[in-house]
């Protein structure tokens, strides 16, 4: 071999053997030792150190022995005692698994902590693999619990979640035959399929069932921001809804209502929280919880309803008007839970909202919420009130989100054409028609 050679054959050598080393000092030094709890008593306590790196996590095994029966060196128990063999196979079994959970967590980071492996073993961190989106579902909403709690969140919304768990998970089974499905198997086409069993199974339609698909959308996004998805398979899944005309009713159809005598209780009552509705712009939730304390005396000397509302927590501010102070003396002395109105599910009221319609020949899908749209058209926008003023009334934080309740009706649009035809009175005698 040629002098040249043999320089090039050190160099590599010099250089696999520096290579080497370097491997080796950037290598986590992983030990794991156990030993006895200084403790005066009989037996005692078996710890298990995990060291990484010269930092150290002990933690209890949950086993016991005699100071007499522990060999020092192997780390084990010793002796003929019945316990022996047992504790020896616990703390050989609890070695293999902190060996294997180090192992399988320095595939996922960089750095391992001996704190976060302790934890892992103890359970207090939850593997984030093969997760079910059902058994995610149910931790997402307990999180909901908490927030409703906390009042942080109506309950109202938390049914919303729990009722979309209940029909996914009817539809695993009906579909794919299986009691639940991984995170990861969440996709565009099982949204899709989702929406669809939805519309056949429940006789929904398509804007209804779209929403069980944005709470579907809403639980795959937050597993993702928790890190229990690579990536969210959904979040280009645009959810397409109808184009639909809001509801309201028109001052006939309300008077009808208004003037009609029921022989049932039960659709007096909810005939009289619709009416309620009518006359303050509230939804259902809002009603649902009103209390005395909503009411304060302003200086104009009238009273006004000052609540947040619970869907957006923003301030409404609504006059307290003579309709809705009958309805509210009505009911004074039976009230139920401090509520000032009798109200039942929001689900049981729009079926009772259908039978009252039929009854006053309205013809239309009378719901809770065309209370609310009567109010901030028919009610109001058809009178003259400012649309800066229905916003304040209907809680909104800006005009825009006004303008989809209030639409013109065609009511407020004669009006305005009237008003408009009277100023142009007279204007046509200084029109020269005949170009004299």
């Amino acid at each position: 071999m040629s002098k040249i050679g043999k320089a090039n054959f050190l160099i590599n050598k010099i250089l696999q053997v520096f290579f080497n080393l370097k491997i080796f000092v950037m290598r986590d030094t992983f030990s794991i030792l156990f030993y006895l709890k200084n403790e005066d008593t009989a037996e005692k306590s078996i710890y298990c150190r995990i060291s990484i790196c010269g930092v150290k996590a002990p933690f209890y095994t949950k086993l016991k022995i005699k100071p007499q029966y522990w060999d020092q060196e192997t780390k084990r128990g010793k002796g003929r005692s019945k316990e022996i063999p047992r504790i020896n196979l616990a703390l050989s079994k609890l070695e293999t698994e902190i060996t294997e959970a180090y192992e399988k967590i320095r595939e996922r980071r960089k750095k391992v902590d001996p704190f976060y492996l302790r934890d892992y073993l103890q359970g207090n961190i939850q593997d984030k693999e093969n997760v079910s989106i059902l058994t995610y579902f149910d931790q997402f909403n307990s999180e909901l619990d908490e927030r409703v709690k906390a009042e942080d969140l109506t309950d109202e919304t938390r049914t919303r979640y729990v009722n979309t768990r209940e029909r996914l998970s009817k539809f695993i089974k009906e579909k794919y035959q299986r009691d639940d499905l991984y995170l990861d198997e969440i996709d565009v086409r099982f949204a899709r399929r989702f929406r669809l069993f939805i519309c056949t199974n429940y006789s929904c339609k398509n804007n209804t069932a779209q929403k069980y698909v944005q709470k579907l959308k809403t639980v795959i996004t937050d597993a993702w921001g928790n890190s229990f998805l690579v990536s969210d398979k959904l979040i280009r899944h645009k959810l397409k809804y109808d184009h639909t005309n809001r509801t309201c009713l028109t001052w006939a159809e309300l008077k009808r209502i208004m003037q009609k005598k029921f022989y049932s209780e039960r659709l007096e009552k909810v005939r009289d929280m619709f009416v309620f509705a009518c006359f303050t712009g509230m939804a259902y939730g809002d009603i649902r919880s009103l209390t005395e304390e909503n009411f304060n005396l302003m200086n104009d000397n009238n009273e006004w309803i000052d609540k947040d509302r619970n869907k957006t927590k923003v301030k409404a501010e609504i006059l307290f008007s003579d309709i809705p102070k009958l309805i509210i003396e009505k009911y004074k002395d039976r009230r139920i839970n401090n509520r000032l109105i009798p109200i039942i599910s929001n689900q049981k009221c729009n079926d009772y909202l259908k039978e009252i319609a039929a009854l006053c020949k309205v013809n239309k899908n009378l719901t809770c919420h065309v209370a609310r749209h009567t109010f901030a058209t028919t009610v109001t926008l058809t009178e003259g009130v400012l649309l800066e003023s229905i916003s304040k009334m209907l809680g909104h934080t800006n005009t825009v989100t006004t303008q989809i309740y209030a639409k013109i009706v065609n009511e407020k649009l004669r009006k305005d054409a009237s008003k408009w035809n009277k100023k142009m009175v007279g204007i046509e005698d200084e029109f020269n028609l005949k170009n004299q």
